[in-house]
């Protein structure tokens, strides 16, 4: 064997070892981001879950206390059921039937000795008890005894027994002298969550194994094609796939964000075009554009964590909804932080949506604070939100779409950006084939705020 030939076998060599690094790589961040949304989703959802179905309790239980008559608590309890009684479990039981997320209601008398039952509600799947019956402290309630017996109001208490997993408030039931009598109980159910959780582990193994599947189906064709020949002009074609191999990946992943969000479909593929004319336009190499669009396409990872109901809600959104979706920049940073592999990719996530007067979230920074690339990808964004259809509205006009982003300039966009973007709108740039001068007149809120 010649010198030539050992030293073409050493590239050889290398070039496997930098394939094996970069497969790897692809490997654990797939894996990475597949664990991140999943764990990410289902707490968000719980925390959702939960919040709903406390506020379902307390208002069931709420309304179950102002049903009874409390005055007549111990009479009924002495001496048994009457007609007023018996209307009054009637009114409970219609409760309990038109109420889906509810398992179970009932009004206890709490004792030294334990739970007297005054109204029990038979269930689909268990039977009530009966008037007078008493029914033994359960041990998750044995430290609220003493609470109960004093007649005080008790936070939700969360289960998970042979009665599956529940959220349980207590309502006091005062009689006319102010004296507790009683309390309401309603019992919700949580155990949706376990089928939410099972849908999306399905969902996401799913997507992840399609991923690893293509990887792996184009390593090995890669590996077999440096191994026919040790051409250089191979080598050099091959490095060129793998950067293309990197882009198809992320715009699959972009492509993953906008299904999720049913209202901004296609929005991630249009954001990273306008970001890559943009950086063209202010003068970066070809290089820094093409990571800067594959950044662009990336912006919006943190959508994946944020629950459907919210997301896709079609109307005005809530408080705290809002707060929900703004935190997928920071969802987004923490999905895509540990990538080594391209970095800046969690920056463009964290940060597209500050201002350079500082009035942006989720840091608040202000002017040469933000990354560059973040500052390219709010005026693509920006425009994009305003200039695209929406199932529930039409798109912005497009005059009026580029006077905004000029008003804004210096305030929530970055002065320079806007003016590459001013240039490029002069060159023809940005406006769609299909435009022929319509569009809203009316001002677009990016998030459904109003």
């Amino acid at each position: 064997m010649g010198k030539k030939d050992v030293s073409q076998k050493k590239k050889l060599l290398n070039t496997d070892a930098r394939h094996i690094k970069f497969f790897g790589a692809i490997t654990v961040l797939t894996i990475l981001l597949a664990v991140i949304i999943t764990i990410v989703s289902i707490n968000v959802y719980t925390v959702k879950t939960k919040e709903m179905r406390i506020r379902t309790a307390q208002g069931t239980a709420k309304m179950a206390a102002e049903m009874i008559n409390a005055d007549n608590v111990n009479k009924w309890l002495e001496n048994g059921s009457d007609e007023e009684y018996e209307e009054t479990e009637k009114t409970l039981k219609s409760i309990l039937d038109n109420s889906p997320e509810l398992k179970f209601l009932y009004a206890y008398q709490i004792r030294n000795d334990g739970c007297y039952v005054i109204f029990d509600m038979d269930s689909d799947s268990v039977y009530g008890e009966e008037l007078g019956e008493l029914v033994e402290f359960d041990k998750t309630f044995l430290p609220l005894v003493p609470d109960l017996l004093a007649g005080n109001k008790i936070a939700p208490i969360e289960s998970d027994d042979a009665y599956g997993w529940l959220l349980t408030v207590y309502e006091p039931i005062f009689d006319s002298s102010g004296e507790c009598v009683a309390y309401a109980g309603a019992d919700v159910s949580m155990m949706d969550i376990y089928n939410y959780v099972r849908k999306l582990m399905l969902k996401i193994v799913t997507i992840s194994g399609i991923f690893l599947l293509i990887v792996l189906v184009i390593g090995v064709r890669m590996f077999v094609g440096y191994h026919r020949t040790n051409d250089m002009e191979i080598l050099l074609e091959q490095q060129r796939r793998d950067k293309l191999l990197i882009k198809e990946i992320v715009e699959s992943f972009a492509k993953v964000i906008d299904l999720k969000d049913e209202y901004t479909n296609g929005h991630s593929s249009r954001v990273a075009e306008y970001t890559a004319m943009l950086t063209e336009e202010l003068g970066y190499d070809e290089e820094t554009v093409e990571q800067y669009y594959n950044i662009a396409l990336m912006h919006d990872i943190g959508k994946i964590g944020i629950p459907d109901e919210v997301l896709n809600k079609p109307g005005k959104l809530s408080d705290e909804e809002f707060q929900i979706i703004k935190s997928h920049t920071v969802r987004g940073y923490e999905a895509l932080k540990n990538i080594s592999l391209m970095p800046e990719l969690a920056t463009g996530a964290v940060a597209h949506h500050e201002r350079p007067d500082g009035k942006g979230y989720p840091k608040g920074l202000k002017g040469d604070e933000i990354p560059r690339v973040a500052q390219i990808i709010a005026v693509a964004d920006t425009f994009d939100a305003m200039y695209s259809n929406r199932p529930y509205r039409q798109r912005m006009n497009f005059e009026k779409a580029v006077s905004i982003i000029k008003d804004v300039s210096g305030t929530q966009l970055a002065s320079d950006v806007v003016d590459a973007f001013l240039r490029l709108v002069e060159k023809g740039k940005f406006r769609a084939p299909d435009d022929n001068g319509g569009g809203s007149t009316e001002d677009i809120s990016n998030i459904r705020k109003k």
